[in-house]
Protein backbone atom coordinates (compact mmCIF):
# COMPACT_ATOMS: atom_id res chain seq x y z
CA UNK A 1 0.00 0.00 0.00
CA UNK A 2 2.57 2.57 1.03
CA UNK A 3 4.32 1.67 -2.39
CA UNK A 4 0.71 2.30 -3.96
CA UNK A 5 0.44 5.49 -2.42
CA UNK A 6 4.05 6.73 -3.44
CA UNK A 7 3.69 5.61 -7.07
CA UNK A 8 0.40 7.63 -7.35
CA UNK A 9 1.33 10.92 -5.32
CA UNK A 10 4.43 10.30 -8.10
CA UNK A 11 2.29 10.47 -11.30
CA UNK A 12 -0.17 13.36 -9.90
CA UNK A 13 2.79 15.31 -9.33
CA UNK A 14 3.84 15.24 -12.88
CA UNK A 15 0.65 15.35 -14.31
CA UNK A 16 -0.07 18.66 -12.07
CA UNK A 17 3.41 19.96 -13.20
CA UNK A 18 2.47 19.90 -16.76
CA UNK A 19 -0.69 21.10 -16.60
CA UNK A 20 0.89 24.16 -14.63
CA UNK A 21 3.28 24.49 -17.41
CA UNK A 22 1.17 24.07 -20.61
CA UNK A 23 -1.84 25.77 -19.54
CA UNK A 24 -2.46 29.33 -21.13
CA UNK A 25 -3.71 31.08 -18.08
CA UNK A 26 -0.80 30.02 -16.02
CA UNK A 27 2.90 29.83 -17.56
CA UNK A 28 1.80 28.70 -21.10
CA UNK A 29 4.16 26.85 -22.90
CA UNK A 30 3.64 25.71 -26.11
CA UNK A 31 5.60 24.15 -29.05
CA UNK A 32 4.44 26.11 -31.36
CA UNK A 33 5.78 29.35 -29.72
CA UNK A 34 9.23 30.88 -30.20
CA UNK A 35 12.41 29.14 -30.43
CA UNK A 36 12.66 29.03 -26.68
CA UNK A 37 9.39 28.01 -25.65
CA UNK A 38 9.66 25.26 -27.94
CA UNK A 39 12.44 24.28 -26.65
CA UNK A 40 11.45 24.65 -23.00
CA UNK A 41 8.09 22.68 -23.78
CA UNK A 42 10.27 19.87 -24.97
CA UNK A 43 12.48 19.88 -21.86
CA UNK A 44 9.70 19.38 -19.94
CA UNK A 45 7.99 16.85 -22.11
CA UNK A 46 11.56 14.56 -21.98
CA UNK A 47 11.81 15.41 -18.42
CA UNK A 48 8.90 14.49 -17.24
CA UNK A 49 8.91 10.88 -19.06
CA UNK A 50 11.64 10.53 -17.63
CA UNK A 51 10.57 11.10 -14.37
CA UNK A 52 8.07 8.58 -14.82
CA UNK A 53 9.48 5.92 -16.08
CA UNK A 54 12.67 6.26 -13.61
CA UNK A 55 10.36 6.93 -10.87
CA UNK A 56 7.63 4.00 -11.44
CA UNK A 57 10.49 1.56 -12.16
CA UNK A 58 12.26 2.61 -9.10
CA UNK A 59 9.50 2.50 -7.26
CA UNK A 60 8.09 -1.48 -8.15
CA UNK A 61 11.59 -2.92 -8.85
CA UNK A 62 14.27 -1.53 -5.82
CA UNK A 63 14.41 -3.57 -3.03
CA UNK A 64 13.75 -1.87 1.19
CA UNK A 65 16.53 -1.27 3.01
CA UNK A 66 16.86 -3.70 5.78
CA UNK A 67 16.71 -2.19 9.31
CA UNK A 68 19.71 -2.11 11.26
CA UNK A 69 19.97 -5.38 13.49
CA UNK A 70 18.24 -3.93 16.80
CA UNK A 71 19.41 -6.85 19.91
CA UNK A 72 16.73 -7.46 22.90
CA UNK A 73 19.03 -8.65 24.98
CA UNK A 74 18.42 -5.87 27.42
CA UNK A 75 14.61 -5.08 26.30
CA UNK A 76 12.69 -5.43 28.63
CA UNK A 77 8.34 -6.49 27.58
CA UNK A 78 5.79 -5.54 29.97
CA UNK A 79 2.72 -7.73 28.30
CA UNK A 80 2.57 -10.97 26.03
CA UNK A 81 1.25 -8.73 23.19
CA UNK A 82 4.33 -7.14 22.91
CA UNK A 83 6.45 -10.26 22.61
CA UNK A 84 3.87 -11.33 19.86
CA UNK A 85 3.78 -8.07 18.20
CA UNK A 86 8.30 -8.36 18.15
CA UNK A 87 7.61 -12.08 16.78
CA UNK A 88 5.28 -10.92 13.68
CA UNK A 89 7.47 -8.15 13.20
CA UNK A 90 10.14 -10.13 12.38
CA UNK A 91 7.61 -12.22 9.65
CA UNK A 92 8.52 -12.17 5.90
CA UNK A 93 11.60 -14.27 5.73
CA UNK A 94 9.92 -17.36 4.69
CA UNK A 95 13.20 -19.14 6.62
CA UNK A 96 11.53 -18.52 10.43
CA UNK A 97 7.62 -17.85 9.09
CA UNK A 98 6.29 -21.26 11.06
CA UNK A 99 8.51 -20.83 13.39
CA UNK A 100 7.24 -17.49 13.97
CA UNK A 101 3.51 -19.03 13.74
CA UNK A 102 3.77 -21.40 15.84
CA UNK A 103 5.69 -19.07 18.60
CA UNK A 104 2.72 -16.50 18.47
CA UNK A 105 0.54 -19.53 18.88
CA UNK A 106 2.00 -20.44 21.92
CA UNK A 107 1.93 -17.34 23.55
CA UNK A 108 -1.95 -17.48 23.69
CA UNK A 109 -1.88 -20.42 25.05
CA UNK A 110 0.46 -19.43 27.75
CA UNK A 111 -1.78 -16.64 28.75
CA UNK A 112 -5.22 -19.13 28.87
CA UNK A 113 -3.17 -22.01 30.89
CA UNK A 114 -1.53 -18.64 32.94
CA UNK A 115 -5.54 -17.65 33.31
CA UNK A 116 -7.00 -21.02 34.39
CA UNK A 117 -3.81 -21.79 37.27
CA UNK A 118 -4.62 -18.16 38.80
CA UNK A 119 -8.65 -19.60 38.74
CA UNK A 120 -7.84 -23.29 40.06
CA UNK A 121 -4.98 -21.66 42.72
CA UNK A 122 -7.41 -19.21 44.68
CA UNK A 123 -10.05 -22.12 44.82
CA UNK A 124 -7.92 -24.57 46.59
CA UNK A 125 -5.42 -21.73 48.95
CA UNK A 126 -5.50 -18.15 50.37
CA UNK A 127 -2.67 -16.34 48.67
CA UNK A 128 -0.80 -16.20 52.02
CA UNK A 129 -0.47 -19.94 52.45
CA UNK A 130 2.92 -20.90 51.73
CA UNK A 131 2.08 -23.74 49.22
CA UNK A 132 0.13 -20.88 47.43
CA UNK A 133 3.58 -19.26 47.88
CA UNK A 134 5.62 -22.10 45.94
CA UNK A 135 3.30 -23.31 43.70
CA UNK A 136 3.11 -19.45 42.10
CA UNK A 137 6.66 -18.90 42.12
CA UNK A 138 7.06 -22.70 40.24
CA UNK A 139 4.97 -21.20 37.52
CA UNK A 140 6.14 -17.51 37.42
CA UNK A 141 9.42 -19.53 36.87
CA UNK A 142 8.58 -21.40 34.17
CA UNK A 143 6.73 -18.01 32.29
CA UNK A 144 10.70 -16.66 32.56
CA UNK A 145 12.00 -19.48 31.06
CA UNK A 146 9.18 -19.50 28.32
CA UNK A 147 9.40 -15.97 27.49
CA UNK A 148 13.29 -15.81 27.61
CA UNK A 149 13.32 -18.07 25.00
CA UNK A 150 10.97 -15.90 22.93
CA UNK A 151 13.13 -13.22 23.28
CA UNK A 152 16.19 -15.82 22.21
CA UNK A 153 14.54 -16.57 18.91
CA UNK A 154 13.86 -13.36 17.94
CA UNK A 155 17.72 -12.08 18.38
CA UNK A 156 18.81 -15.68 16.37
CA UNK A 157 16.16 -14.63 13.91
CA UNK A 158 17.57 -10.51 13.40
CA UNK A 159 21.26 -11.93 13.15
CA UNK A 160 20.54 -14.32 10.44
CA UNK A 161 21.48 -13.12 7.32
CA UNK A 162 18.37 -14.19 4.86
CA UNK A 163 19.79 -12.54 1.82
CA UNK A 164 23.03 -14.36 2.31
CA UNK A 165 21.73 -17.63 2.83
CA UNK A 166 19.24 -17.45 -0.36
CA UNK A 167 22.59 -17.01 -2.23
CA UNK A 168 24.44 -19.98 -0.46
CA UNK A 169 21.61 -21.82 -0.80
CA UNK A 170 21.10 -21.39 -4.57
CA UNK A 171 25.17 -21.78 -4.94
CA UNK A 172 23.81 -25.34 -3.61
CA UNK A 173 21.33 -25.94 -6.18
CA UNK A 174 23.03 -25.06 -9.11
CA UNK A 175 26.05 -27.04 -8.01
CA UNK A 176 23.89 -30.50 -7.97
CA UNK A 177 22.59 -29.42 -11.73
CA UNK A 178 25.93 -28.72 -13.15
CA UNK A 179 27.92 -31.47 -11.60
CA UNK A 180 25.33 -33.93 -9.93
CA UNK A 181 26.53 -33.83 -6.45
CA UNK A 182 26.47 -31.57 -3.48
CA UNK A 183 28.36 -27.96 -3.51
CA UNK A 184 32.30 -28.44 -4.18
CA UNK A 185 33.60 -25.33 -2.13
CA UNK A 186 33.78 -26.20 1.40
CA UNK A 187 33.68 -22.22 2.55
CA UNK A 188 29.96 -22.45 1.00
CA UNK A 189 29.28 -25.77 3.34
CA UNK A 190 30.65 -24.63 6.30
CA UNK A 191 28.51 -21.22 5.95
CA UNK A 192 25.49 -23.14 4.95
CA UNK A 193 26.20 -25.36 8.25
CA UNK A 194 26.21 -22.13 10.59
CA UNK A 195 22.90 -20.80 9.22
CA UNK A 196 21.17 -24.15 9.55
CA UNK A 197 22.41 -24.08 13.70
CA UNK A 198 20.93 -20.98 13.71
CA UNK A 199 17.62 -22.32 12.40
CA UNK A 200 17.55 -25.93 14.46
CA UNK A 201 18.61 -23.58 17.47
CA UNK A 202 14.80 -21.67 16.71
CA UNK A 203 13.45 -24.90 16.26
CA UNK A 204 15.02 -26.36 19.47
CA UNK A 205 13.58 -23.08 21.62
CA UNK A 206 10.12 -23.92 19.90
CA UNK A 207 9.79 -27.03 20.90
CA UNK A 208 11.10 -26.27 24.56
CA UNK A 209 8.62 -23.73 24.71
CA UNK A 210 5.84 -26.83 23.70
CA UNK A 211 7.55 -29.01 26.28
CA UNK A 212 6.73 -26.11 28.59
CA UNK A 213 2.99 -25.71 27.72
CA UNK A 214 2.65 -29.12 27.98
CA UNK A 215 3.58 -29.83 31.67
CA UNK A 216 1.47 -26.91 32.44
CA UNK A 217 -1.47 -28.79 31.23
CA UNK A 218 -0.62 -32.03 33.17
CA UNK A 219 0.19 -29.59 36.40
CA UNK A 220 -3.85 -28.27 35.50
CA UNK A 221 -4.81 -31.78 35.25
CA UNK A 222 -3.49 -32.98 38.36
CA UNK A 223 -4.35 -30.17 40.47
CA UNK A 224 -7.87 -30.03 39.18
CA UNK A 225 -8.13 -33.86 40.56
CA UNK A 226 -7.07 -32.49 44.40
CA UNK A 227 -9.41 -31.79 47.24
CA UNK A 228 -7.25 -31.47 49.61
CA UNK A 229 -3.54 -30.50 49.42
CA UNK A 230 -0.38 -29.07 51.89
CA UNK A 231 2.87 -27.99 51.39
CA UNK A 232 4.14 -31.82 51.26
CA UNK A 233 1.29 -32.80 48.98
CA UNK A 234 2.42 -30.56 46.36
CA UNK A 235 6.28 -31.99 46.54
CA UNK A 236 4.66 -35.14 45.45
CA UNK A 237 3.08 -34.18 42.44
CA UNK A 238 4.16 -35.94 39.82
CA UNK A 239 4.14 -32.58 37.20
CA UNK A 240 5.25 -30.32 39.64
CA UNK A 241 8.67 -32.29 40.12
CA UNK A 242 8.61 -32.13 36.70
CA UNK A 243 8.49 -28.59 36.54
CA UNK A 244 11.06 -28.12 39.04
CA UNK A 245 13.37 -30.51 37.11
CA UNK A 246 13.00 -28.15 33.80
CA UNK A 247 13.84 -25.41 35.86
CA UNK A 248 16.67 -26.56 36.84
CA UNK A 249 18.05 -27.91 33.64
CA UNK A 250 17.20 -24.61 31.75
CA UNK A 251 20.49 -23.07 33.50
CA UNK A 252 22.19 -25.32 31.25
CA UNK A 253 20.75 -24.20 27.71
CA UNK A 254 22.70 -21.96 26.18
CA UNK A 255 21.91 -19.03 24.53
Amino acid sequence: MKIFFKILLLNLGIALLNVILFSKGLVGLTFTGGALTTAAAVTVVVMSLIAFGYGNYTLLFSEPKEQPVKFLKGTEFSTSKEYADALINAKGKNVFDECIDNAVEQIYRMDDKDRALDSILEQFFEPQEITFTRFQNAIDSIKAIFFNNIKKMINRMMIFDYKDYKKLVQKMHNSRNINGVGVNSKAVGDQLRIYNEHISYVNGLVEMNENILVKLDKLLLEISKLDDLDEQGLENIAAVQEINDLIAQTKYYKS
